[in-house]
Parts: C-alpha cells; sequence; structure tokens
C-alpha cells in the first residue's frame, strides 16, 4: 500500500501463440521507477476516501444500489494497497534469493520502513488525535457522536496509537486514525518478511528448488487470510449486522485477528506471488509481454471481481486481492514492441493520477480527519446519493492541499533519508 514506486521492474506471460513473450536481456531488477504504479496508488487513495464518504458523510446511499454495487467496489481500495506492498517489497527479496545474491540488509531494510510509515502518521495523527480532536476514542463501529470523535486522553491509548500496536489490543484495536489499523498491519509485514526469506534461504540449503522454496511464501499467505476469512464468514452467520460489526470491529480479540496480518495474509500473498512471476521470468531472460497478454489479464481480473460481487460477497475482499495482482502484473510487464512501457503503464501516469498516488499516502492518512470535521460541523451537503459527488468534491479540496503539504514538509524529506540499495556493476 504505502510505497514508493520507486522500486522498480517488468513482467509475465506466457504461451506460443496467444499471449506472446519475447525473451530480450532486461535492465536489472530495481534499476528502474515502475510506469504506472502512482496511477494505481492514486486510484487505490481516491477509493477509499469515496468508500469512506459513503459510509459516513452520504450513508443514505449503503441500502441502495450504490450501497450494493459500487461501495464494495471502493471498499478494495486497501486491498490493492496491501497488493502492492506485497509486490513492492517482496521482489527484492526474491531476485536476491533467485540470482544467489546476499538478502537486502536488515538494519538498512528497517530504517527504511519506519521512515516511509511514521513521520507522515505521526504528524497528523498529533494534530487530529490530541489537537483538533478528530479522531475515534472508542473505535471504528461506535458511532460519530461526540463520545466517540474527539481527542485521545487516555495516556496508554496514546502511547499504543503513536506506536502503532493499539490493534493489538482489544481496548484500544480501530481507535485514534480511523486507518491507522492496516498501519499496524502493514508493519507486521515488514517485519515477517525477512524471517520468510531466511525460511525460504533455510529451504534451498537443504535441498529445496529455489523457485518453489520462494513460491511457499505467498501460498502460505494466501492460505491464512483466506481460512481467515472463511472462519469469520462462518462464525458470522445468524448474527445481527451489530454483532457481525462487533465481531470484526469491536472490542473483541476476533476483530484483533481480523485486522491482523493474519487476518489480511492472503492480500500480501497475492502480490508477493505477483512479484516472484517477475522475478522468475526476468531471471530466465522472458520480460516482456504482448497487448493480447495484458488482455488476457485484465479480462481475468474483471471475470473475478464480477464472481466476487455477484456470487459470493464473503469472499470479494480475497477475489479482489487475487484481481488486483492480476492487474499488477498487466501494467508492470513491459510492452513486446515498446522496450519502456505498455499503454495501460502508460495512461496510469496521467499526471494528475500521478500526483494523486505520489501524496496518496498522505491522502489516506487525512481524508478521514477531514470527514469527521465536516460531520461534526454539520457541513456536508446533505447524506444522499446525489449530494455524494458534492460531499467527495469537498473533502477532496480540503484533503489534497493538507496532503501535499505533508508530503513535501514530512515525508519527501523522510524519504530522502532512505539508504538506496546499490547495485553491483552487472546486477
Amino acid at each position: 500500500m504505502l510505497e514508493e514506486t520507486l522500486d522498480g521492474a517488468g513482467r509475465s506471460g506466457a504461451g506460443v501463440e496467444g499471449p506472446t513473450v519475447l525473451n530480450r536481456t532486461a535492465p536489472p531488477l530495481g534499476d528502474r521507477r515502475i510506469a504506472g504504479l502512482e496511477g494505481l496508488r492514486g486510484i487505490a487513495a481516491l477509493s477509499v476516501l469515496f468508500f469512506h464518504l459513503g459510509l459516513a458523510a452520504s450513508f443514505k446511499v449503503v441500502s441502495g444500489p450504490i450501497g450494493i454495487f459500487i461501495l464494495p467496489l471502493l471498499n478494495q481500495g486497501l486491498t490493492l494497497f496491501f497488493v502492492l506492498s506485497g509486490f513492492l517489497l517482496f521482489r527484492p527479496f526474491a531476485a536476491a534469493i533467485m540470482e544467489g545474491r546476499p538478502l537486502p540488509r536488515l538494519w538498512r531494510y528497517a530504517q527504511n520502513r519506519l521512515l516511509r510509515i511514521y513521520p507522515a502518521y505521526i504528524v497528523v495523527f498529533t494534530v487530529t488525535a490530541l489537537v483538533i480532536g478528530q479522531a475515534f476514542v472508542k473505535g471504528a463501529i461506535y458511532g460519530l457522536g461526540a463520545d466517540n470523535v474527539g481527542r485521545l486522553s487516555d495516556g496508554q491509548q496514546i502511547l499504543a496509537n503513536l506506536l502503532l500496536v493499539q490493534t493489538f489490543s482489544p481496548e484500544y484495536i480501530t481507535s485514534g486514525l480511523p486507518v491507522s489499523w492496516s498501519l499496524t498491519t502493514e508493519l507486521t509485514f515488514y517485519a515477517l518478511l525477512p524471517l520468510m526469506a531466511g525460511f525460504a534461504l533455510w529451504m534451498i540449503r537443504r535441498g529445496a528448488n529455489r523457485v518453489v522454496a520462494l513460491a511457499c511464501l505467498p501460498l502460505t499467505m494466501a492460505a491464512l487470510g483466506t481460512g481467515a476469512s472463511f472462519w469469520s464468514s462462518t462464525a458470522t452467520i445468524g448474527m445481527t449486522s451489530l454483532e457481525t460489526g462487533e465481531f470484526q470491529f469491536g472490542h473483541t480479540w476476533s476483530a484483533v485477528l481480523l485486522r491482523s496480518l493474519l487476518g489480511q495474509a492472503d492480500l500480501f500473498g497475492y502480490g508477493m506471488a505477483a512479484a516472484l512471476i517477475v522475478v522468475v521470468l526476468k531471471t530466465k531472460g522472458t520480460d516482456r509481454i504482448s497487448s493480447a497478454g495484458r488482455l488476457l489479464l485484465i479480462e481475468a481480473a474483471a471475470v473475478v471481481e464480477f464472481l466476487g460481487i455477484t456470487l459470493e460477497r464473503a469472499v470479494l475482499t480475497n477475489l479482489s486481492g487475487i484481481a488486483a495482482a492480476l492487474v499488477l502484473l498487466a501494467v508492470v510487464s513491459p510492452s513486446a514492441d515498446d522496450s519502456r512501457t505498455n499503454r495501460l503503464a502508460s495512461a496510469l501516469e496521467w499526471r494528475p493520477l500521478r500526483f494523486t498516488g505520489l501524496i496518496s499516502y498522505s491522502i489516506y492518512l487525512w481524508h478521514m480527519p477531514v470527514l469527521l470535521w465536516l460531520i461534526t460541523h454539520h457541513a456536508t451537503f446533505g447524506d444522499d446519493a446525489g449530494s455524494m459527488i458534492l460531499n467527495g468534491a469537498l473533502v477532496l479540496t480540503m484533503t489534497l492541499p493538507l496532503a501535499a503539504l505533508t508530503y513535501c514538509l514530512v515525508e519527501r524529506p523522510a524519504l530522502r533519508l532512505k539508504k538506496p540499495r546499490r547495485m553491483k556493476p552487472g546486477q
């Protein structure tokens, strides 16, 4: 989710006469920005914003056609963020293992991850939760009244939110910034990834094939996350909507599990699988795919998403993760007739969309406090479907400048402190 797109490289395809793939010598993994990924992040950020807008400011749409068909799709913005994180972070580890190189240095990796997440979060949390009082005091499902939206005053709760460990506690889960539970999930993935890479190396030293050892990691993640989804779906059968909300987002251990990396593991796993495909094909000298191949990936993603929205809503997020990984593969694959990029990636490079992706992390942090401020000050245009566009324009008008300012003054200076991974000659 919250990764830069400066970690880059190419992708995928297979076949003889179908999706034609050309074998050429490719530039080394990680040596250039991946075209189109900022655009995907921009789409994800706007999707999350409008989903929350529909739930909160325009809540009458929940029971109408928009709530039935559109909001569930908008809810997949976070899914795309998680898939992107799995792809971007796993790829350097997978490439190092496949090429027999040392893994990324742990200290440098940890420092870069913390610089990516914490500086902007600390600033936005301090302003919204401790100064202007537009944070959740109790949690996400406890309404928008004065007893739930305000300043945090419990010292332990503040410390837990500052350290981003509040999601591990049933008492504090989904308090503070409404989106911060996902950052805890991200940080857990950051911590676990080097251990997973180390386990793959252990398997290889004991005789396992490199691809098989690496493939076990995303497959295990996919199994864990899918299992958690089915468990939640089964456990909530017969529950009322309030009981289901408490089970999934309330002060319960079930909510802790479902908001944790264990509950979201498959989404990261799908991105990891996409990264492994990219790495394996590139190490074999295959890095380009025809337009027909990319079209096939997009069509497959559309079919998977359609099945989720029409047949089985309980696993919509799981299927959306697969669809997001397929789209990602289509975006990152260089064209067979163009050495730099492909048309889909070029479309996502549209400057307004790319700029939105560049500041997407700050948009993600700011949009809910802005929305809560508008609601608590009775400044929205209404709560029906017709007002959703107006409310969206209003939230964007306030959020984009805040996000751009936070990016320029906090995110970008922090990112400049990140230590780049130095490539050796010939890598």
